[in-house]
C-alpha cells in the first residue's frame, strides 16, 4: 500500500518514515509539513493512505481531510495525534477520516490500524474510544435516538425503522439529522461505525 505521511514536525516525519518502513507491505511515497503541501503532494503521486496531524502550520489536517476526501474519495485518512478530546474526533471523522489513532500508541497498533483502514474497516484507539464513550455533555443522545442508532447500525433503511419506532419516515429523517450533528457525524455509514465501537467496548 501507497503511504504519504504529513506532520509539521520533522522528526516525526523521519521516525515514521524508518519505523513503518520496516513493515514490508508499506511503501511511503512522500512526507508533508502542512495540508497544503498535503494536497500539493496527492495530485502528484496519489496515495492509497495519508497517515495526517491535526494541528499544523498553513492548513490543518482536518481541513486537508475534507479536501481529500472531496477531491479524492477512494484515498482513505488516519488522524496521527497527541489530541484525544471528544471535539477533535468528531471533527475528523466528519471530515472523512477512516482512522484516529494517537501518537502514544505502540507501532505495532499503528501498523495493524494502516492494514485494516487499507481494507475498508474504520479503527480507532482505544483511549480516542474512551473519550468518546465517557464523554459528559449535551450531546447525548435521547432513547428515541438511541433506538435509531441501532437499527441504522443493523441496516434498517428510514421506512423500516418508521414502521418500528411508529412514527413518520420524515420524524426519522429529522432524528438522524440531530444524531449527526450532536455526534459531529458525516453519513449513516459513520453512526453505524459509532455504534458498533461503543458496544465493543
Amino acid at each position: 500500500m501507497k503511504l504519504l505521511l504529513v506532520d509539521d514536525d520533522k522528526d516525526v516525519l523521519n521516525s515514521l518514515e524508518i519505523l513503518l518502513s520496516s513493515e514490508n507491505t508499506i511503501h511511503i511515497i512522500g512526507k508533508a509539513e502542512n495540508g497544503k503541501d498535503a494536497l500539493d503532494s496527492i495530485s502528484k503521486a496519489a496515495p492509497d493512505i495519508v497517515l495526517m496531524d491535526i494541528r499544523m502550520p498553513v492548513m490543518g489536517g482536518i481541513e486537508a481531510t475534507a479536501i481529500i476526501k472531496e477531491r479524492w474519495p477512494a484515498i482513505k485518512i488516519i488522524m496521527l495525534t497527541t489530541f484525544k478530546d471528544f471535539r477533535h474526533i468528531h471533527q475528523a471523522l466528519h471530515a472523512g477520516a477512516l482512522g484516529y489513532l494517537l501518537k502514544t500508541d505502540d507501532l505495532v497498533k499503528q501498523i495493524e490500524t494502516i492494514k485494516a483502514v487499507y481494507n475498508g474497516h474504520a479503527i480507532l484507539s482505544n483511549e480516542v474510544l474512551a473519550s468518546l464513550t465517557g464523554q459528559n455533555n449535551d450531546d447525548t443522545l435521547s432513547e428515541r435516538e438511541n433506538s435509531v442508532v441501532e437499527l441504522i447500525a443493523h441496516g434498517y433503511q428510514n421506512k423500516e425503522i418508521a414502521k418500528r419506532l411508529f412514527i413518520g419516515e420524515g420524524t426519522v429523517r429529522n432524528v438522524i439529522s440531530n444524531i449527526l450533528d450532536k455526534l459531529y457525524l458525516r453519513d449513516r455509514t459513520q453512526i453505524a461505525i459509532y455504534y458498533w465501537q461503543t458496544k465493543e467496548k
